[in-house]
C-alpha cells in the first residue's frame, strides 16, 4: 500500500473509532429502554452541529438526565388526579386520595369518635308543651289525640325489637321487602307469585313463580304514622275541640299522655285504657297471630328460636328481633334488595354488625368518603362519628329555625350527652 492510501485508511479507521466511541457513550452505556423508531435521535452529526449541547436525557426523548430516558417518580407522581378528579383505579388518584364511586376522595378525614351523641330535649314539665295553648280539655275533646294527629308527637324513627322500645307511642313493625306493608313474621307477607307473565307483587316479568323474589319480613323499625288517625271523626271537626294542649311531658319529650280515662285517650303502641294507663291489650284476644297478653303487652310465645321468624331468636319465651347473627346470613338475605343498596354492589361483601344486642347488615369500607357525612370508617364498617358540643348537634340532627305552632307548641333544644347516659 502506498503512503498516501495508507494515510486515509488510518484516518477512516479513527473517524470510525470516534463515531463509535460517541453513539456508546450516548446510548451503549443507558440502562434504560432503546430508543423507539418513532422517537427523535439525536445522532452524532447533529449533536456537534448543534454545539455539542445535546443530552443523554434530550437524545432519548425526554427522560431526566442521567436515567436512560426514564421518567422519574416525581414527574410520574405528578401525572395522578387530584381530590375531585374523576378515577377508574386507586392508582389513578394522588397519594393520600382513593378512588370512591369514581371519584378521588381522601382516604381520611382525620377524624375521630366522640363517645357522645346528640339527645333532643323537648321540655323539662309538661307546661313547657303547651305553650299559650289552654291544657284544660272538655270531656268531648278526650281522645282528639289519638284520632287526630296523623304523626305522633315525639316518636323518631329508629330500629326496634318490640313496640315498647318506640318512644312517643310509636310501633315497632316489620316491613314486607317487597310490598312494603306491615307484618310481624314472614307468614304476614303475601307470596309472590307470577300471574300473566309479571310477578304479583313487584311486576316484574316472569316465566315462573321461581322468578318472582321472595316477599319477607325483614328488620324491625319504629312507625311514627299514627296507625289511630282518623281525620273525619267528629270530635277532628269540632271547632271547640281546636287550640287545645294534647300532650304531656315524658322523658323530656312532649308526647301523648300514656295517663288515660278512656281507651280514646290512648294511642299508637298502647291503644287501651286499663286502669288509669294505656296499654297494649288487655286480654290475648286483643292480640294478633299467635301472640299473648303478657302484663299489658303482647308477646309472641317460643320454645327456641326455630319459631320465629327471620332475624328474630327465643327470649323469655317472646320472640325479640334480634337482626342478623353472621355475615353469612347477611350474604344469604332471600331479598337483599330490601337493604336498599347501591347499584351494582355485591351482597356478598356485606357484614354483620351487632350493637346494642341488634345486628345489621352493613356496608364495609375502607375509606372515610364511603361513608355518610356524619360517619367515618373505623374497623371496616361506618360508624356515627357523634358530637363535640351542642352547638354540632343543630347540623348533626338538623334541628334549626324552629318555629312554636298549635301543632308543636313546645321549640326543642338539642344537648350533646355521653352515650351511656340516661
Amino acid at each position: 500500500m502506498r503512503p498516501g492510501e495508507l494515510a486515509r485508511s488510518t484516518r477512516l479507521v479513527f473517524v470510525g473509532w470516534l463515531w463509535l466511541s460517541v453513539t456508546s457513550v450516548l446510548f451503549g452505556c443507558s440502562n434504560g429502554p432503546k430508543p423507539q423508531a418513532s422517537e427523535p435521535v439525536a445522532s452524532a452529526g447533529s449533536a456537534s452541529g448543534s454545539g455539542g449541547q445535546a443530552t443523554a436525557g434530550q437524545a432519548t426523548g425526554g427522560g431526566d438526565a442521567g436515567t436512560g430516558g426514564v421518567a422519574s417518580p416525581v414527574k410520574a407522581q405528578s401525572r395522578r388526579s387530584g381530590r375531585g378528579a374523576g378515577c377508574s383505579v386507586k392508582n389513578d388518584c394522588a397519594e393520600g386520595l382513593s378512588c370512591v364511586r369514581g371519584v378521588c376522595e381522601p382516604t381520611s378525614f382525620g377524624l375521630a369518635p366522640s363517645a357522645q351523641e346528640c339527645v333532643q330535649i323537648d321540655c323539662v314539665s309538661s307546661d313547657d308543651c303547651c305553650g299559650k295553648l289552654p291544657a284544660e280539655i272538655p270531656a268531648k275533646c278526650h281522645g282528639r289525640a289519638a284520632l287526630c294527629l296523623q304523626k305522633l308527637p315525639g316518636c323518631v324513627v329508629e330500629p326496634c325489637s318490640r313496640s315498647r322500645d318506640c318512644a312517643g307511642g310509636g310501633v315497632c313493625t316489620g316491613r314486607c321487602s317487597i310490598t312494603s306493608g306491615e307484618c310481624s313474621g314472614n307468614v304476614d307477607c303475601l307470596a309472590n307469585k307470577c300471574l300473566g307473565g309479571s310477578c304479583s307483587l313487584n311486576f316484574t316479568s316472569c316465566e315462573s313463580d321461581n322468578d318472582c323474589a321472595a316477599n319477607v319480613c325483614t328488620g324491625g323499625a319504629c312507625a311514627c304514622d299514627n296507625p289511630s288517625y282518623e281525620p273525619t271523626n267528629p270530635v277532628c271537626l269540632d271547632e271547640d275541640c281546636e287550640g287545645l294542649c294534647l300532650w304531656a311531658c315524658e322523658d323530656s319529650r312532649c308526647v301523648i299522655p300514656t295517663d288515660c280515662q278512656a281507651d280514646e285517650d290512648c294511642v299508637g303502641a298502647k291503644p287501651m285504657c286499663v286502669k288509669g294507663a294505656c296499654v297494649e291489650c288487655s286480654d290475648s284476644v286483643d292480640c294478633s297471630f299467635d301472640k299473648v297478653c303478657r302484663e299489658g303487652s303482647c308477646q309472641t310465645p317460643c320454645e327456641n328460636d326455630a319459631n320465629c321468624p327471620l332475624f328474630e331468636a327465643c327470649q323469655a319465651g317472646e320472640c325479640i328481633h334480634v337482626g342478623c347473627r353472621s355475615d353469612r346470613e347477611c350474604t344469604l338475605l332471600p331479598d337483599v334488595n330490601a337493604l336498599e343498596l347501591p347499584s351494582g354492589f355485591d351482597p356478598r361483601l356485606l357484614r354483620c354488625h351487632t350493637e346494642n344486642g341488634v345486628g345489621r347488615c352493613l356496608i364495609p369500607c375502607q375509606t372515610d368518603a364511603q361513608c355518610a357525612v356524619t360517619e367515618i370508617c373505623s374497623g371496616g364498617l361506618c360508624k356515627y362519628i357523634g358530637c363535640e358540643n351542642s352547638a354540632e348537634c343543630k347540623s348533626i340532627i338538623g334541628l334549626h329555625d324552629q318555629v312554636a305552632t298549635d301543632d308543636q307548641p313546645w321549640i326543642p333544644s338539642v344537648e350533646c350527652r355521653p352515650t351511656d347516659s340516661k
